[in-house]
C-alpha cells in the first residue's frame, strides 16, 4: 500500500480525538511498520507537538493542512490559499486509503458544513478512484437531507466502513447504506496496549473520585436541559461528599479549547458547591499515557466525556456515564454496564443519587467484570486496522 490518509479532527486540544489518531498509527505500524502515514489535519502545529511528544518517531509520518479555516485563507491571497487545497487532492489521488474517522463526524448539530468537510474528501477519493473508508465512525445525527444524501453516497461507495458498536451500524443501515460492508466493532482506543496499576489491599487511603463534565451548547440541547444537568451533577457531587468519608475528587479536562473549554464546566460546578468540602484537583496531564496511569488510580469515576468513560474502563475504574449522545449510552449497555448510566436529558438528582450508590456498593463485582470487557473490545477494536491494511485494488 504506497500511503494511507487519516483523516479527523487532530490536534484542536479534544483528548478524546487525540487518543483515537495516536492508536491508529500504532495499529499501522504494529502491521506495515514501514507504511507512509499522511495526516490531513486543520491544525497542523498542534498535531506535530502532539506526534513529538507521545511518539518515539515520526519516520514515514508526514502531516498535510486540511483547510480548517476555508478556502480562503485569512490574510492570505487566493492563489496561495489554495495550495492546501491542490496538496490535498495530490495526496488522496496517490494514496492507498483515505480513512475518515474515527470520531463523531457524522453530525450535522453543532455545524452542518462539518459534514460536508469529511464527506468531500470521501468524493474526491471516489473521483480520483482511491479507496476510501470510514473506520470506527460515530453516528450521531444527520438533519439536513443534503447531509443525509451525500453520507449514502459516499457510503454506498466505500471500501468498507467500522464503526466503534452495534447501535452505530445499525444508525447507519437505517440510513440507507446498503451495498457496503459494515462492521460493527469497538472504539479504536481498546487496540492500544494498557498498563493497570496494581490495587495495594488494605490502603486506607481517602477515596479518589474521577470526574468529568462539559458545557452543554444550545445549538445541541435546549438550556433547560443543560441547566437541570449542571444542578443535579452539583446535587450528586454534595450526596458523594456527604457520603464518603474524606473523598477527593480529581477533575480531567479533556477538552482545553475554545470558550467551550472543560474548566469552565468545572467552574460553574464550584460555584454551584460554594460552602460544601468540595476537594478537587485539576489533572494537568503532560502525555496520553499520564491520563491513562492517572485515571486507573482513581477507586471511581463518574464520566461525562465519552473518552472519560472508556479510559475509566480500560483502567478497570468502576464508572458511572452520562450519556449526551448515544454513544456512551450504547458502549454501557452493550457491555452489561447498563446499570451506571443514564441520557443527560433524563436526568434527576434522585436517578444520578441512586446509580451512583448502586455503582459505589458494588464496585468491586464492577471491577471484576472490567478485564473480561477490555479483551473482547480489544479483540473487536483490532479488527479495524485488518480491515484498514487488507489488499484492495484501486475502485
Amino acid at each position: 500500500m504506497s500511503s494511507i490518509i487519516l483523516f479527523g479532527t487532530w490536534g484542536e486540544d479534544n483528548a478524546g480525538d487525540d487518543i483515537l489518531l495516536l492508536s491508529q498509527i500504532q495499529g499501522i505500524r504494529a502491521r506495515r511498520p514501514g507504511c507512509r502515514i499522511v495526516i490531513f489535519s486543520g491544525v497542523p502545529d498542534n498535531t506535530r507537538k502532539l506526534l513529538n511528544r507521545e511518539l518515539s518517531s515520526s519516520d514515514n509520518i508526514e502531516i498535510v493542512y486540511t483547510g480548517r479555516l476555508g478556502i480562503r485563507e485569512p490574510g492570505l491571497s487566493l492563489p496561495r490559499s489554495m495550495r492546501w487545497f491542490w496538496r490535498n487532492l495530490r495526496e488522496i489521488s496517490r494514496a492507498g486509503l483515505l480513512v475518515i474517522g474515527p470520531g463523531n463526524q457524522l453530525q450535522d448539530v453543532t455545524m452542518r458544513l462539518r459534514v460536508v468537510f469529511f464527506l468531500s474528501r470521501a468524493v474526491a477519493a471516489w473521483v480520483f478512484r482511491t479507496p476510501y473508508a470510514f473506520v470506527g465512525i460515530g453516528f450521531y445525527q444527520l438533519n439536513s437531507r443534503f447531509c443525509r444524501w451525500l453520507f449514502r453516497f459516499t457510503g454506498d461507495r466505500a471500501a468498507f466502513i467500522s464503526t466503534r458498536d452495534r447501535g452505530g451500524a445499525e444508525k447507519i443501515r437505517d440510513m440507507g447504506v446498503s451495498k457496503t460492508e459494515i462492521a460493527a466493532l469497538a472504539d479504536c482506543s481498546f487496540a492500544q496496549e494498557r498498563k493497570v496499576p496494581e490495587r495495594v489491599a488494605g490502603d486506607q487511603a481517602p477515596p479518589v473520585i474521577g470526574l468529568t463534565t462539559r458545557i452543554f451548547r444550545p445549538e445541541v440541547f435546549p438550556a433547560a436541559v443543560a441547566h437541570n444537568f449542571e444542578n443535579c451533577l452539583a446535587d450528586l457531587l454534595r450526596s458523594v461528599i456527604a457520603s464518603v468519608p474524606g473523598v477527593r475528587f480529581r477533575f480531567f479536562p479533556f477538552y482545553k479549547g475554545s470558550i467551550w473549554n472543560d474548566r469552565v464546566a468545572l467552574d460553574r460546578q464550584r460555584e454551584r458547591l460554594a460552602g460544601t468540602d468540595f476537594q478537587v484537583t485539576t489533572v494537568e496531564f503532560g502525555s496520553l499515557d499520564g491520563l491513562r496511569r492517572s485515571i486507573s488510580l482513581c477507586d471511581a469515576f463518574i464520566g461525562v466525556r465519552y473518552h472519560s468513560v472508556l479510559l475509566s474502563v480500560q483502567g478497570e475504574v468502576p464508572v458511572m456515564g452520562i450519556s449526551y449522545a448515544h454513544k456512551t449510552r450504547r458502549f454501557m449497555q452493550e457491555n452489561g454496564l447498563g446499570d451506571y448510566v443514564i441520557p443527560v436529558e433524563d436526568v434527576t438528582s434522585e436517578d444520578l443519587r441512586a446509580i451512583w450508590e448502586r455503582l459505589w456498593l458494588s464496585r468491586s463485582e464492577v471491577r471484576d467484570m472490567l478485564p473480561r470487557i477490555n479483551q473482547h473490545e480489544a479483540e473487536l477494536a483490532q479488527n479495524h486496522f485488518d480491515l484498514m491494511l487488507k489488499p484492495r485494488g484501486r475502485g
